[in-house]
């Protein structure tokens, strides 16, 4: 039975209990001792639960939810699968069961928003907390997805863009389009970017913070460094000025709409560009691609377009062998 005491000079109840040689102490955040002993004999019954069965037999959907941001993963598109598998044991949830989930979270989606919103969230969460507490992890099927081919951003298309953003006075939106096509750096990556990051004398800047937890180093061509060295006084901290990926897009939309150029977004002008201008165009391979564009997985490109050390001569090659506005 939990011991249920009160601190001196404190109204909320407090608790501990002893299993398997182990001291638990707790605060049952309440000032009712009645709610606080429930709360300690139930917190108690987990524990030896645990001991007895093993970890998974009661871990559930929200504690394993709760890991995962705590490990400051992202936390987008969380809230309805909490709502939907709260009180599920992690170790009930499998791929089928996520799969039907899909279709009661979001019943008008597309197959494609089943699988950004459900199954990959789910998929990372509980393979977190897996490998975590060295619990087995979790494979889910895809729902198969209509390949829709999506504009790409070029040369030309970022040479008429750079003109226009210059001619407006908004050289920053200029050097922010040729750093999201010339180095395949998401729009949230690029916010982020500071000057400390930045080292124009040797033409590299540092991302500290990505999508898929990695930093990465890219290459600057000599276009690029000269946009960057022309917006150095104007903006002291952040590089492109620009605090959300709102910001960014009101310009960008600004910028195309008096260019009066195709509408892109940032991603098909920028990380979707820079890829088919590596592999589609110039023919470099997957591999190369890949660890210039920061994508962990080759197999996404590999689905998406059609081996290689990452080096400076590449990125020079592809992008800097044009003079640019």
């Amino acid at each position: 039975m939990p011991n249920v005491y009160q601190r001196k000079g404190s109204e909320v109840w407090h608790y501990s209990f002893t299993v398997d040689g182990e001291r638990y102490r707790r605060s049952a955040e309440t000032d009712d001792k009645r709610l606080a002993e429930d709360i300690a004999i139930k917190h108690e019954a987990l524990v030896r639960r645990a001991v007895v069965h093993g970890e998974e037999a009661v871990l559930t959907f929200p504690d394993a939810v709760a890991e995962y941001l705590d490990d400051g993963k992202d936390g987008r598109f969380l809230a309805k699968l909490i709502r939907h598998f709260k009180g599920w044991k992690v170790k009930d949830i499998n791929g089928p069961e996520i799969r039907k989930a899909a279709k009661i979270i979001y019943p008008d989606a597309s197959p494609a928003t089943w699988n950004r919103q459900v199954i990959t969230p789910m998929r990372a969460v509980i393979n977190h907390i897996a490998e975590a507490k060295r619990l087995p992890k979790i494979s889910v099927k895809r729902f198969k997805e209509e390949k829709k081919r999506r504009p790409a951003g070029n040369t030309d298309w970022l040479s008429a863009f750079s003109k226009t953003a210059k001619a407006l006075d908004m050289p920053e939106t200029a050097a922010l389009a040729r750093f999201l096509f010339e180095t395949a750096t998401r729009v949230s990556e690029a916010c982020r970017l500071t000057w400390d990051d930045v080292n124009l004398q040797l033409g590299v800047a540092f991302l500290e913070r990505t999508k898929n937890g990695e930093g990465r180093k890219v290459f600057l061509t000599r276009a690029m460094v000269v946009d960057l060295a022309n917006i150095r006084s104007r903006h002291p901290t952040l590089v492109f000025a620009a605090a959300n990926r709102s910001t960014v897009k009101k310009r960008i939309d600004k910028v195309i709409t008096a260019a009066k150029l195709p509408r892109l977004t940032s991603h098909e002008f920028g990380r979707h560009g820079f890829a088919t201008e590596m592999i589609v165009r110039n023919g470099v391979d997957v591999a190369t691609t890949a660890d210039h564009g920061g994508w962990k997985s080759r197999r996404l490109l590999m689905e998406i377009y059609v081996e290689g050390d990452a080096d400076r001569e590449v990125i020079d090659r592809v992008f800097g062998k044009k003079k640019s506005p």
